[in-house]
């Protein structure tokens, strides 16, 4: 064998195969290569715009969160108000409904002083009444009875 054609041959062989890999292999690698890098990007490009709608998404989170406390404070401090007015608005009532109960208790326990005081008078005069009786029927006796409603029968 000579190796000049045995170089020849494998310059020849190398040629077809360099030929045939450009040919059938290259371009489809190349291209599905191309096809990679192409969507890797438009995953990294998907990626940074998930992130950025990630972050916008976690703003508004946090001023809807925030606006959402702000209005759980004004509705809480409406109720505190509201509720400190209907307490007030009782205390008044009450305070009123026992100024009432007060004057009419003071009224009544007047008219039942009133009513004691005037049976008192009524028994203090009967006990009088009965008491003056007894002393005129043992103080006094018949003659001096005449004789006093003598005189004052000569007067009149």
């Amino acid at each position: 064998m000579n190796v000049t054609a045995t170089l020849f041959g494998q310059m020849l062989t190398f040629i077809i195969f360099v030929w045939f890999i450009k040919r059938f292999l290259w371009e489809p690698l190349m291209h599905a290569m191309e096809e990679r890098s192409k969507k890797i990007a438009d995953g990294l490009v998907s990626a940074e715009l998930g992130q950025k709608k990630m972050e916008q998404a976690d703003i508004d989170y946090q001023k809807i969160v925030s606006d959402a406390k702000k209005k759980a404070s004004e509705v809480i401090d409406q109720a505190q108000q509201q509720s400190n007015s209907i307490v007030e608005d009782a205390r008044v009532t009450a305070k009123k409904e026992a100024d009432k109960i007060t004057s009419a208790s003071n009224q009544q326990i007047k008219q039942e002083i009133n009513a004691a005081k005037e049976k008192l008078k009524k028994d203090v005069a009967k006990l009088s009444v009965q008491c003056a009786e007894k002393i005129i029927n043992k103080e006094i006796d018949e003659k001096k009875h005449k004789e006093i409603f003598s005189e004052s029968l000569k007067r009149f």
